[in-house]
């Protein structure tokens, strides 16, 4: 990057404190002020209306109090600020591959402004951030991208402060390479050449160093800020510490294997509606090629690098053999899956010193589903921003299901309340009023929380639904997007499905849905709390899905592989769970039992459902009051936290609880305890804790029971406490927490290497210290893989075969009682259910034991 001039250090800037008088004379021509004064000031809104409509002002958010105080990457933001308040080359560009990091230095120089605290020149700035989201779905050729540019350029030429544009990436509008083959890259390079406008950009270094600092018209515009990972990389490339973004390649053949097995049918339709992964959405080359195989762009998805289309069934192979496409896959459809203060640690937890006020305040949770309701007044007041995506046209909740997924996270219904009623709701309607929706419109919400994430301060997603797990994680685009929300610092929830058992199997493995198979996503099963508060007669309930993934890709020679992950990560209450009715909805219409009083009609009524989709907002609240509890949590450390204080239940193998039963008061003591002044630079192996490690056991409803201690990864399970005491290399952002190795002296690291001193013992068990990793071997009452195949009590047979409680052969699901379901079967149409919705015996009614009664 010897082009573009580097601050590396913090050398100060100084206060400018003397004011410069300029004397303007206004000279010139007295205009006739009719027509010319009209046409000024038309010019002048549109230009107004371009600026609002594609760009966010920041400084105004931070003078609201939208964003959190934010201490870290102080040096990062002085450097920024350094640069923005010079003369020459004064357009800095933060330069890291965490999204998180790049946007904690922008929020942090909008807040420095709010507050006053920057040098003269930059006093009443306003930093305006680009939408690329809606500015590229609007722009749909490169005249209108210019069109759209020009007018946001003379809306930030016209305001009456000084105005600063952010782009982030620089490279989608900067560069030979950005959008429409740089269509608008010197419109850019010419305003900051003539001082007209002023850019902060933020980008990888990788995509950096190609697309704008290789260019030698553009080089001496910019200057970096390096970010401390940057830096360490550059200078100690062979340090293990160095952090690294979460890049899962595509694996296997790039048409999905359901699109196969429909061409192969010999009775596809004529068009299909798909989603179709590329390098870069908005390359021309691409978009002529669409045009003369005849498939249309209904939605743009830069973020996710995808597009869903709607093409000929006859252009399949030859998008897949354009040397462009990453994936193409099917526009599945989607659909919902559906005392507890008490029985999750919810009320133990607020009783200890200090958490009485403990309630998710001022963090944003996206609900993904089938809309909230407006008219339920358990939820109604803390949602602060609705959108619908399926086309209907209202954020209502007709259907119920969201309603009650909401309420879950922060009602207030006399008895039944939510984790955190402090809580900002984002309403994010993706299901229609049937419970259904398409693939296209879920990874459309995914894209706005993504455009959304630092205005709402969204931190947790939770995704009460799902779809059949067919593509491998690494090549299902829902995966990927929820893989690029959890590396910019947002904890997406997943319900595990409610699929774990069918009518004539009453126990069946491997059904976990998408994105549930997602290892960075915290994915949750549902247990049976059978009425009663005290946790030791808890099990997991019947129908909640139960591991391993199944999702898989094909090798040139046509061999499947599976993922075969261990899944669900925790389980949560979801057995006749009462919560918020939305009024006249679909659900106690269809199923007038499920209603707990009459009151639904004014907005104060109640319902009963069951089902994974009623656990994972339980756990989503849990992690709101969490991040309030420690802001500086990142994904991984949560989802260590939970699983590592969870309790394992008697009865229940790791495909079926994962680390075991939510304990939220376990959790938040945890948490509380954990340093908050961790970032990038911190050591792997430096102290996690601000003190001494907690008690390992939580007291619920007078029973006492000890935690799980450990961590599962995508194979393995890892015990000790050194996961809580030491900083673990997996624990950062743009990691998996799941690919942890040993790397010696309880230290564990995320680069698939074993190094250090760690010893390998018998039977594949790794130990080190305080931390035990298991590989393939068999864990307390017994869930293991290794290499691809699963055991469920203890005995495993080569290639893929299972016995014990079940049979599990290469193509199939394991049923508890030897028989095999073959792919496809349980869910042939591609649909996707909400617990307990579609399956009204397993999920809706839940199991046939107690339910809470209502006091």
């Amino acid at each position: 990057m010897n082009k573009v001039k580097t601050i590396r250090t913090k050398t100060g800037w100084r206060w400018l404190t003397a004011l410069s008088l300029s004397l303007c004379l206004l000279t010139g021509i007295v205009v006739s002020e009719g027509a010319k004064a009209q046409s000024n000031n038309r010019q002048r809104r549109s230009t107004d209306d371009s600026l609002s409509k594609y760009a966010t002002d920041l400084t105004a958010a931070a003078e609201q109090g939208r964003f959190n105080s934010i201490d870290e990457r102080t040096k990062d933001t002085d450097r920024a600020i350094e640069i923005l308040a010079g003369h020459h080359k004064n357009n800095p560009v933060v330069i890291s591959d965490s999204q998180a990091i790049r946007d904690t230095v922008v929020i942090g120089v909008a807040l420095r402004i709010a507050h006053g605290d920057v040098p003269e020149e930059l006093m009443a700035t306003r930093l305006y951030k680009l939408n690329l989201e809606t500015l590229f779905h609007d722009a749909k050729t490169a005249d209108d991208l210019t069109l759209k540019v020009s007018a946001i350029l003379a809306g930030v030429t016209g305001t009456d402060s000084k105005a600063i544009l952010i782009i982030d990436p620089i490279q989608s509008l900067v560069g030979p390479k950005s959008a429409f083959d740089g269509a608008v890259s010197n419109l850019f390079r010419d305003a900051i050449q003539n001082s007209k406008v002023q850019c902060f950009g933020a980008s990888t270094e990788a995509a950096f160093e190609q697309n704008v600092a290789s260019d030698e018209s553009l080089a001496p515009l910019f200057s970096t800020v390096e970010t401390d990972e940057v830096k360490t990389a550059t200078s100690e490339s062979d340090d293990s510490t160095t952090q690294s973004v979460s890049r899962e390649e595509f694996a296997g053949d790039n048409v999905s294997p359901d699109l196969r097995e429909m061409l192969a049918g010999g009775n596809a339709p004529a068009r299909i509606k798909a989603i179709l992964q590329v390098n870069d959405p908005n390359s021309a080359t691409l978009r002529q090629q669409l045009s003369q195989y005849g498939v249309n762009i209904e939605a743009q998805l830069p973020r996710f690098g995808a597009l869903a289309v709607d093409m000929p069934t006859k252009a399949i192979e030859k998008l897949s053999g354009n040397g462009g496409t990453n994936y193409l896959s099917l526009d599945r459809s989607v659909g919902g899956l559906g005392h507890v203060e008490e029985t999750t640690g919810d009320d133990a937890m607020l009783s200890q010193p200090g958490n009485a006020a403990l309630d998710g305040s001022s963090i944003g949770v996206a609900v993904l589903d089938s809309g909230i309701s407006s008219k339920q007044k358990s939820v109604n007041a803390r949602i602060v921003y609705s959108k619908d995506f399926t086309g209907e046209g209202t954020t209502e909740d007709a259907n119920g299901h969201g309603t009650f997924v909401a309420s879950m996270i922060v009602a207030k219904n006399g008895p039944y309340g939510g984790i955190a009623p402090g809580a900002n709701l984002l309403n994010l309607r993706v299901l229609d009023s049937k419970g259904a929706g398409k693939m296209s419109s879920l990874l459309s919400a995914l894209d706005a929380v993504m455009a959304n994430r630092t205005t709402y301060n969204i931190r947790v997603v939770n995704l009460s639904l799902g779809m059949p797990a067919v593509d491998s994680y690494k090549n299902d685009p829902v995966c990927r997007a929820v893989r690029r929300l959890v590396d910019a610092g947002i904890v997406v929830v997943t319900a595990a499905g409610n699929d774990g058992k069918d009518a004539t199997h009453p126990k069946v493995f491997g059904r976990i849905h998408s994105p549930g198979n997602e290892p960075s996503a915290i994915t949750i099963g549902a247990s049976n709390s059978f009425g009663t508060d005290s946790r030791s007669d808890d099990n997991v309930t019947s129908f909640s899905s139960r591991g391993p993934t199944r999702s898989y890709w094909k090798d040139p020679k046509g061999v499947k592989h599976y993922d075969n992950l261990i899944k669900p990560d925790l389980v949560a209450p979801g057995n006749k769970i009462i919560g918020a009715a939305a009024p006249n909805n679909e659900l106690l219409s269809e199923n007038p039992d499920l209603c707990i009083d009459k009151n639904t009609v004014n907005g104060k009524g109640n319902m009963r459902l069951s089902g994974t989709s009623v656990s994972a907002p339980i756990v989503a609240g849990a992690i709101a009051v969490l991040l309030e509890a420690n802001p500086k949590l990142t994904p991984n450390m949560i989802k260590m936290i939970l699983m590592y204080t969870a309790q394992p239940l008697a009865g229940s193998n790791m495909l079926e609880q994962g680390a075991g039963e939510l304990n939220i008061e376990g959790a938040v003591r945890l948490a509380k305890l954990v340093r908050t002044n961790l970032n990038s630079s911190t050591t792997v192996g430096s102290p996690l804790l601000t003190g001494r490690a907690p008690t390992a056991q939580t007291t619920i409803a007078g029973q006492t029971f000890k935690w799980s201690q450990g961590v599962l990864f995508k194979y393995d399970w890892a015990t000790g406490s050194d996961l809580i005491t030491k900083y673990q290399g997996v624990y950062a952002l743009g990691v998996l927490i799941s690919d942890g190795v040993l790397a010696g002296d309880g230290v564990l690291a995320g680069d698939g290497v074993l190094t250090g001193d760690a010893k390998l013992l018998s039977s594949g068990v790794l130990t080190s210290d305080h931390i035990m990793l298991s590989n393939g071997g068999t864990m307390s009452d017994g869930v293991m893989v290794a290499d691809g195949v699963m055991l469920a009590d203890g005995v495993m047979l080569a290639d893929g075969v299972m016995l014990a409680d079940g049979v599990m052969l290469a193509d199939g699901v394991m049923v508890a009682d030897g028989v095999m379901v073959a792919d496809g079967v349980m869910h042939a149409d591609g649909v996707m259910h909400a617990d307990g919705v579609m399956h009204a015996d397993a999920g809706l009614r839940g199991d046939n034991t107690s339910c809470m009664p209502l006091e």
